[in-house]
């Protein structure tokens, strides 16, 4: 089904279309380019949101799946195999003795477990799933901040958790992400949650991006860096040709785990 045919009304296409193009747009622009007034632009996006054709945002809107492609409960069973590949690779990377960030989500949880078989690790994670995990091991020193729990996926967020996270230098960030562009861009969901993972990248020494194949074509809206500032990208599946030649360009180690099967 082409675009223009989604709902019978050409403003509204219109609008589902650029959003398609570009990803998010705010209320002012698309108001100009629609020729109507912000107001206008704003109950159109509260309809064809609630028709999930299209996510809102705060002062704009974009793709549905820029927001949060699934719920996190579903992600957690999905591509399970491939992300205790990729869990498993960044285990045996990590040194024993180092200090980590590990951020938000179900692939860093994989590899919490994971981390099983290293010794003395310092881990500062805004993921209280992750920590629960963690801080069973008895020869881990597991932190976490102060803040906002959110009750979806248990990740602590807010300005005293990002200070929190700047008072400290970490050998190794460990963190997945909403979805990786061909231009290397990392981008994430949430606002919220992405400040704190810009803290934790600012005061790493190595990034380490945990992403399966799925995140080489999903959409978000949140830009929290590039792929330019990791050392090393761990996957189940070789990234997409132009990708994989920045990488390489950039000197980004590129670790394909393929699922077992």
């Amino acid at each position: 089904m082409e675009l223009t045919e989604l709902t019978g009304n050409p403003r509204h296409d219109h609008l589902i279309t650029l959003i398609a193009e570009h990803g998010y747009m705010n209320i002012e622009d698309l108001a100009q380019i629609l020729d109507v007034s912000t107001q206008t632009v704003r109950r159109d996006i509260r309809k064809l949101s609630e028709l999930g054709l299209i996510s809102r945002h705060h002062g704009g809107a974009g793709r549905p799946s820029s927001v949060m492609n699934t719920a996190f409960e579903q992600r957690e069973i999905s591509y399970t195999n491939e992300k205790i590949a990729i869990a498993r690779n960044i285990a045996e990377y990590i040194p024993d003795g180092c200090t980590l960030f590990m951020t938000i989500g179900t692939t860093v949880e994989h590899v919490a477990r994971a981390l099983e078989v290293r010794k003395n690790l310092r881990v500062i994670t805004n993921s209280l799933r992750a920590a629960h995990i963690l801080y069973k091991h008895t020869s881990f020193e597991v932190m976490v901040p102060g803040g906002t729990i959110r009750p979806h996926n248990g990740g602590i967020i807010g300005p005293s958790a990002v200070s929190f996270v700047e008072g400290f230098r970490a050998d190794y960030l460990i963190t997945s992400m909403g979805a990786i562009e061909n231009d290397g861009s990392i981008l994430e969901f949430d606002v919220n949650e992405a400040a704190i993972v810009k803290a934790m990248i600012a005061h790493s020494r190595h990034m380490l991006l945990a992403a399966d194949h799925t995140k080489y074509h999903a959409s978000a809206a949140v830009e929290i860096g590039n792929v330019n500032q990791a050392t090393a990208l761990f996957t189940d599946e070789m990234p997409p040709v132009q990708l994989a030649s920045y990488l390489k360009q950039q000197q980004v180690e590129i670790h394909v785990s393929p699922p077992e099967k």
